[in-house]
């Protein structure tokens, strides 16, 4: 972890998770010029629009969104699948609620009040 006087130039690399765009563009502005990558992870709300000057994008600086932590769905998501099937990875820890397909409204209040993490709904 790089400490603020060490981040002289900025950083190799910025993320933001929050969905605002203000965000989004000062972690833009705080990746290093030449190199610095900025992810975006966070999604903004409906109809936002997100922009910078040029010059920030010119110089360097990369500026991307990732969703789903970037996997591709129909090469990467069969093998993740198998990866679960075979024990190579561990999901169920992850999950923090299961719950029938007629309480998917249920998963989403949950979701909006960030009581749940990763729910499931079975079907």
């Amino acid at each position: 972890t790089k400490r603020h006087g060490d981040l002289i130039g900025g950083a190799d690399y910025t993320f933001d998770c929050t969905g605002n765009t203000k965000v989004m563009r000062q972690a833009l502005e705080a990746s290093h010029r030449g190199w610095g990558k900025s992810v975006i992870i966070g999604v903004a709300g409906a109809g936002q629009e997100i922009s910078t000057r040029p010059f920030q994008l010119v110089t360097g600086r990369n500026w991307m969104g990732t969703a789903f932590g970037g996997a591709r769905g129909r090469t990467d998501v069969p093998k993740i699948v198998d990866w679960y099937m075979e024990g190579k990875i561990q999901i169920d820890p992850m999950i923090t609620h299961t719950m029938p397909l007629e309480d998917i409204n249920k998963g989403f209040e949950l979701m909006h009040k960030g009581e749940s993490i990763r729910g499931v709904v079975v079907y």
